[in-house]
């Protein structure tokens, strides 16, 4: 049914007054003003759609800048980047400074304090260079150096190295004072790569160290190293045997460096008269006594309480500690007491 037969009234097309007023054209669209053409053609007024998006807003406020004014925001925006890495980096340099970030922390257990921290570092450090030594022991001449790491913490780091060390002696930077003989250990750094003996002379030079022990003590003078007393020996064919260097070097080698030496039976009362007049004593001790293997010390002094002072060219723990001396007589398979001859010491004075 159409819509006259449901309501009974009838509707033209054109009395809609919107649509009639719209087709008459008597008036614009928008203004009610003539279009100007003809009565019947309606024209809409043209305008410039501006689109509001963010990126669009931002390039119309950077396109009003000029070249010199862009370049001036770009150098401003690199040099705030630059600042910015610069800080960052700052701050991290100094937290790798501190216990608490170093890699010494990342090896110990968070929350503890710094000083322990910083205390567990070398025995850390030794550690690693004990396992890298491990792994590469067979890249040594020998086992002696490998096992001088095990027996030895303080050499280690000498070992650790000596792969990539220089086998050439350097000189003794150290001062002397005359009559205080200074303790010096076979694998020091500045001869203890030093070939002496068919091994290193960290392992075979405690003939030579003690020797320039004894010269350096007497002496106050510091140009007779261990390198350079074991290639004497080499020289006069002395190196060798149980000990690496036979006793006779120490006579051999006296009369060059101005020093007077004798041999005793040891005693332990003759071990103290010896010290008691001014001079020192070189002892060869047997294996199994002081270190596991055989070689020579220097008795340097004795102390009030009666005890003696010894220093072990292979040993910082013999080194450490005072000993009884006939417990050194009695370790002993020879004593060399060792003075200043009467011309040396007449310059000396």
């Amino acid at each position: 049914m159409d819509y006259s037969q449901r309501t009974g009234q009838t509707r033209s097309p054109l009395s809609d007054n919107r649509g009639s007023a719209h087709r008459r054209g008597s008036g614009s669209y928008r203004t009610g003003r003539p279009s100007g053409g003809g009565g019947n053609r309606y024209r809409l007024k043209s305008r410039n759609i501006r689109f509001r998006g963010k990126g669009s807003g931002l390039l119309a406020r950077f396109a009003r800048f000029s070249p010199r004014q862009i370049v001036m925001i770009v150098l401003g925006l690199v040099l705030a980047i630059l600042v910015i890495f610069l800080i960052s980096s700052c701050v991290r340099s100094c937290k790798a400074k501190t216990p608490a970030s170093s890699d010494a922390d990342v090896r110990v257990a968070a929350g503890i304090s710094d000083g322990l921290i910083v205390d567990f570092g070398p025995a850390l450090d030794q550690a690693e260079a004990l396992q890298w030594i491990a792994a590469h022991a067979n890249e040594y001449p020998n086992e002696d150096l490998p096992r001088l790491a095990l027996s030895e913490p303080a050499a280690i780091a000498f070992v650790r190295a000596y792969p990539e060390a220089s086998k050439v002696g350097s000189a003794f930077d150290g001062s002397v004072s005359r009559g205080e003989v200074p303790l010096l250990y076979n694998w020091d750094e500045r001869w203890g790569a030093v070939d002496y003996d068919g091994s290193a002379l960290a392992v075979t030079g405690s003939g030579p160290t003690v020797l320039s022990m004894a010269y350096m003590g007497l002496t106050g003078k510091t140009d007779k190293t261990p390198a350079d007393l074991a290639a004497l020996a080499t020289e006069r064919g002395l190196s060798g045997g149980g000990t690496h260097t036979a006793a006779e070097f120490f006579a051999a080698a006296g009369k060059e460096l101005g020093l007077d030496v004798h041999q005793y039976e040891p005693d332990s009362d003759t071990l103290v008269d010896v010290l008691d007049s001014g001079t020192v004593v070189l002892v060869e001790v047997r294996a199994d006594t002081l270190t596991p293997e055989a070689h020579w010390v220097i008795v340097a002094t004795e102390n009030e309480n009666g005890s003696v002072r010894v220093y072990d060219p292979t040993s910082v723990s013999v080194s450490s500690r005072p000993w009884d001396p006939a417990t050194i007589a009695s370790s002993s398979t020879g004593m060399y007491a060792v003075s200043l001859s009467e011309a040396e010491n007449t310059a000396g004075e």
